[in-house]
């Protein structure tokens, strides 16, 4: 038994290192960064950079690769869909163009903080987009429900 928490706690050790590694990269690239690496399932919360619905994103190891996903506040669960950033793989591709390791980590760190403003952007624009699908008056229809009780005497504005 004392073999498997060992291996627990080394995983949870390179987690903390590798999320400290991603935070100072972010860190210096301009991004605001929170850390809640002493917690038990350790993470960094990055700001948007744009006025969205929600604060920010959760940085976080999951398996062998870092993932985030939307967050509403710095302190609360994530919820909705998690994109991979694989981090490895990014520097991987960058030495396959035949660039020094100090180059392509360097080319790491602004493609992470490109993607993540990036991704803050496009949300924002979608935000944006379905606020003003939603607030036009064309698109308010009014449609009689079906149904065989007395529901179907009701009017829904959509």
């Amino acid at each position: 038994m004392k073999q498997f928490l060992e291996f627990i706690d080394r995983r949870q050790r390179e987690a903390v290192r590798h999320l400290k590694l991603v935070e100072k990269m972010l860190k210096n690239k301009g991004m605001d960064v929170k850390s809640f690496l002493e917690k038990e399932e350790p993470y960094i919360f990055v700001k948007a950079t744009e006025n969205l619905s929600f604060e920010g994103v959760r940085i976080y190891e999951i398996g062998n690769a870092l993932a985030y996903r939307v967050q509403k506040e710095p302190d609360t669960h994530p919820y909705g869909t998690a994109y991979s950033l694989n981090l490895e793989s990014m520097f991987n591709d960058f030495m396959s163009d035949n660039i020094n390791e100090d180059q392509a980590a360097k080319k790491v760190i602004e493609s992470t903080a490109k993607e993540l403003k990036k991704f803050f952007k496009k949300t924002a624009e979608a935000e944006e987009e379905l606020g003003n699908s939603l607030q036009t008056p064309e698109n308010n229809y009014i449609l009689k429900t079906g149904g065989s009780d007395y529901s179907s005497l009701v009017v829904n504005k959509m």
